[in-house]
């Protein structure tokens, strides 16, 4: 009898270890998904989930473009303790700036400085506008200029546009890779998505320049990135016209001048474009590899028709096999400040980028790549995404 009794406890023992095991494994995989859903499976109220913001980087004025005599300039930095690199655009029909003015806190009247001009590279013919920097030196090093402005003639200095300078001398090292988001078509969910897979893999700071992006989701992120452990920025964008390449490689220049010194590696991206680690979950850990910046492989995956209360990247796992579709983005490093060096590594078996959209051929040839669906599981249960299922936000 004292044998069955052993046996008896003997097989309760192993069902209740089996017991735990089970249960410990389902709760850390129901992580994300508790931080959404209280105990008795509800959606949480959205206010619960807010919190103090985060501090947010210091990302300098807000840039605006701003009509010069015969173009347009965004934003200003200075890249030297002597020097302003502005970017700009420029008819092609009209004249380049002669000179630069520099305005001092506490001076009335401005500071002429040495001008320059560097044309970008851009074979767009058509456009009317080109890419431009602009330079202005000067040679007083006892104090910093705080607005810049050019011109191509002599006018009032009430006349003249004043760009505010972002000074990054001094910044702090926060972040491995800082994500700069050029302005496209907006998706609220396309939007929340984007935030929550590049959370996931390793992006906490985010810089949007917006033309689109309802205030409501803005304010909502700020709200939460306490909670969500991330910072966003809206940069406003109010580009005079609406050819996307051009906009790109604009948003990509500013981004690598504003956020030198705060990262390691920068990438500029639209919201349907997703970084796809391809050794690790962790992009931290493959950029780590190398110490130069990179050349991604674009594939482009065709979304006509979607499925409700999915992800929109985990709908379709056939990207175009055609080169037309699929091209290069890069990954710099931030102190390189040079979007025209090509040095670039390509690590096209590391990570590539999967872009997502409508296409209107019907008869494409079709690669298969199933690499994002090992992300499916934690994509889906991260926060943002459970509160866009659960018609949260």
């Amino acid at each position: 009898m004292k044998k069955y009794h052993q046996l008896f406890l003997l097989i309760v023992s192993v069902l209740s270890i089996s017991l735990f095991l089970i249960y410990r494994r389902e709760y850390n995989r129901l992580h994300y998904v508790l931080e959404v859903f209280n105990f008795f499976g509800q959606p949480c109220n959205l206010t619960d989930l807010k919190d103090d913001a985060l501090i947010q980087n210091d990302w300098g004025p807000q840039p605006i473009w701003q009509e010069t005599d015969d173009g347009y300039v965004y934003s200003a930095f200075l890249i030297k303790a002597t020097e302003v690199k502005a970017i700009a655009l420029q008819n092609k029909a009209g004249k380049t700036p002669r000179t630069c003015y520099l305005w001092y806190e506490g001076n009335m009247t401005t500071v002429v400085g040495k001008f320059k001009s560097s044309r970008l590279s851009w074979n767009h013919t058509a456009n009317t506008l080109v890419p431009y920097f602009y330079y202005c030196a000067f040679t007083n090093l006892e104090t910093v200029p705080y607005a810049v402005s050019f011109s191509s003639k002599a006018k009032q200095e009430e006349d003249m546009p004043k760009t505010l300078l972002t000074n990054n001398f001094f910044n702090k090292l926060n972040d491995d890779v800082i994500a700069c988001i050029s302005p496209s078509f907006f998706d609220k969910n396309m939007f929340m998505e984007f935030i929550s897979f590049h959370k996931m893999i390793g992006i906490n700071t985010f810089l949007f320049y917006d033309r689109s992006i309802p205030y409501r989701l803005s304010k909502l992120l700020k709200a939460l990135s306490h909670r969500l452990e991330i910072n966003t920025t809206f940069l406003p964008w109010n580009y005079p016209k609406s050819d996307s390449s051009l906009t790109r490689m604009l948003v990509e220049n500013d981004c690598l001048l504003r956020t030198y010194g705060h990262t390691k590696y920068v990438v500029t991206l639209e919201l349907n474009e997703y970084i796809i680690p391809s050794e690790t979950s962790s992009l931290i850990d493959t950029i780590k590899i190398s110490e130069n910046h990179f050349k991604l492989p674009l594939k482009s995956f065709c979304i006509n028709s979607l499925t409700v209360n999915k992800p929109i990247a985990l709908q379709n796992y056939e990207f175009i096999n055609d080169i037309s579709y699929n091209k290069v983005i890069n990954i710099f490093k931030s102190a390189s400040w040079n979007t025209n060096d090509d040095s670039s590594s390509s690590i096209s078996e590391r990570m590539s980028i999967h872009k997502y959209i409508t296409c209107s051929d019907n008869y494409l040839t079709t690669v298969t790549d199933y690499s994002m669906n090992r992300f499916s599981t934690d994509f889906i249960r991260t926060t943002l995404v459970q509160l866009l299922l659960n018609g949260q936000i």
